[in-house]
């Protein structure tokens, strides 16, 4: 069964587009994945990406969702969904923008219940998952309020995971606790919990990945000691 993964978060400057970068670098030799940009904001994932662009077949496109009052539109959401499973690959991955991630609660509550989003997943042969972007600092707030909403919203109908942005807790480890307890007290809701991003920005060999990450660059950058890193990182997601 084809699997579409919504990578979101209303916060931004989260981590969306590194988690992006980090499934698509753990995926770049794997054909049957493809991934897609649908951040109208930055469009970071659009640079991050570009190691997948060129690449015959395509494995990486930018899509629009919102109309012209920056909604998004229910319509144009379910043709894309529409023509990605119909592409033969087995995963897709969508980064969705902050502007598109907020309103994605309201899509669940107020147009649609899950349960009715559910039958358009059935009806597309596909599987939906939900990859919620956690970061912590002055944004953990925010998207932990984010990640409350999406749970209640989705209410274990689809699979949920959170996304831990390892390295925005530095210092701030029992707030990781926090969330692994709210994932513990929600098991029927929540799937999982991935962690990412464990990079120091202090130290050269994290360096070198943050700078590879911004410049777009595939496994071919990474070596050595980079290389180790980056392995032990792509294990945990």
């Amino acid at each position: 069964m084809k699997k579409v993964h919504f990578i979101c978060q209303a916060k931004g400057g989260s981590g969306k587009s590194m988690f992006t970068y980090l499934m698509a670098l753990k995926m770049e030799f794997v054909s049957k994945t493809y991934f897609v940009d649908l951040d109208s904001s930055v469009k970071t994932s659009s640079q991050q990406l570009r190691f997948l662009q060129g690449k015959k077949p395509g494995r990486f496109a930018i899509m629009n969702l919102l109309d012209s009052r920056d909604k998004i539109d229910r319509q144009l959401l379910f043709e894309n969904l529409l023509e990605l499973t119909q592409k033969d690959y087995e995963q897709f991955f969508l980064d969705f923008g902050a502007p598109e991630s907020d309103q994605l609660p309201s899509l669940f509550t107020k147009d649609y219940s899950s349960e009715e989003f559910k039958m358009i997943e059935k009806e597309l042969a596909c599987q939906f998952i939900f990859d919620i972007i956690v970061a912590g600092g002055g944004a953990y707030e925010g998207c932990t309020q984010y990640l409350q909403k999406m749970t209640e919203a989705l209410n274990g109908v689809f699979e949920l995971n959170i996304c831990i942005n390892q390295y925005s807790f530095v210092n701030h480890n029992h707030l990781i606790r926090e969330l692994e307890y709210y994932s513990e007290q929600r098991k029927s809701l929540i799937t999982g919990i991935k962690y990412f991003g464990d990079f120091d920005s202090t130290t050269a060999p994290h360096k070198k990945i943050l700078k590879n990450i911004e410049e777009g660059r595939g496994m071919e950058a990474y070596k050595y000691i980079e290389k180790i890193k980056i392995d032990k990182e792509l294990l945990k997601i």
